[in-house]
């Protein structure tokens, strides 16, 4: 069985831990990236002949080169097993819709405004008292401001909630919620492959990238039961799925559809993709 697995590093943790983990169960692992693929008449033979896809990642661009990796994707899917799908991955990155898709579910989720009125924004910060912005399209932790309501609002690096909506032309707002750690549960399918609580190092943002620490973390049942029914909701076979734990029970922060292995590997010693193939494999029989 040959699998291909789209990476756009190569040295990326999840990516080799991925070839390592194809080849423990018996099959060819087939690396490849979508942004070097050329398509000819609609053949993406160039790509080699797989059995099954593994998606870690698609990596970034400008809108028409992260448009055509979609469309890549799509057309692999009418022919081999792909996880995560094109549809999956677009819908846990559209933090929007992916919130959308979530509430409709009945999952409990931070109070949330999207609006390109910035009247509407600063009434919303002061019934809130405290509020972050976010990329709609935004990963790593990258772009996430914060803002409170009475100060002179601007965020710590001199940004105002008017300039940020003059650069994305809409803001989305959530709620500030006041904890110095989260829970990142990795799901694989119908169970939970492991979970870590990520501490934040500058007192909020707890994404690994921006200096967040894991710590192992055990789940209840109820965690359990809803981040799972989180990842189906979104349509991923495995998923990273971010909760905060507030004095009202917990909230859904994220579910993000190319989540990163390597936490939940240094602070449980669980790999993580090797649920993804055998996940991959059972459905591809």
């Amino acid at each position: 069985m040959n699998v291909g697995i789209a990476i756009t590093d190569p040295d990326d943790w999840t990516a080799r831990a991925l070839v390592r983990s194809v080849r423990k169960r018996g099959a060819d692992p087939v690396p490849f990236r979508l942004s070097e693929i050329t398509s000819y008449a609609f053949d993406c033979s160039a790509m080699g002949d797989v059995d099954a896809v593994i998606v870690r990642d698609l990596g970034a661009g400008v809108f028409e080169e992260v448009s055509f990796k979609f469309d890549l994707l799509r057309v692999l899917e009418k022919n081999v097993p792909v996880i995560n799908t094109s549809e999956s991955i677009q819908n846990a990155a559209n933090k929007y819709y992916s919130l959308h898709l979530l509430k409709k579910a009945g999952l409990p989720v931070p109070e949330t405004v999207v609006t390109s009125d910035v009247d509407v924004a600063m009434d919303t910060l002061d019934r809130w008292g405290g509020a972050v912005t976010k990329p709609i399209f935004g990963y790593k932790g990258i772009g996430i401001r914060r803002f409170q309501s009475g100060s002179d609002l601007y965020d710590s690096n001199r940004k105002s909630i008017g300039e940020i909506l003059s650069e994305r032309g809409v803001l989305y707002l959530q709620e500030y919620i006041p904890i110095e750690r989260d829970i990142r549960a990795f799901v694989v399918g119908d169970h939970v492959a492991g979970a870590i609580y990520r501490y934040a190092q500058n007192g909020w943002i707890t994404n690994l990238s921006q200096g967040g620490t894991p710590e192992w973390c055990v789940l209840n049942s109820e965690q359990e039961e809803v981040v799972i029914l989180a990842s189906k909701v979104i349509g991923t076979a495995f998923a990273g799925v971010d909760i905060a734990e507030t004095d009202d029970g917990f909230l859904i922060l994220e579910v993000n559809g190319t989540p990163s292995g390597r936490g939940i590997y240094e602070a449980c010693r669980v790999d993580v993709t090797e649920d993804i193939v055998d996940h991959l494999i059972s459905i591809s029989d």
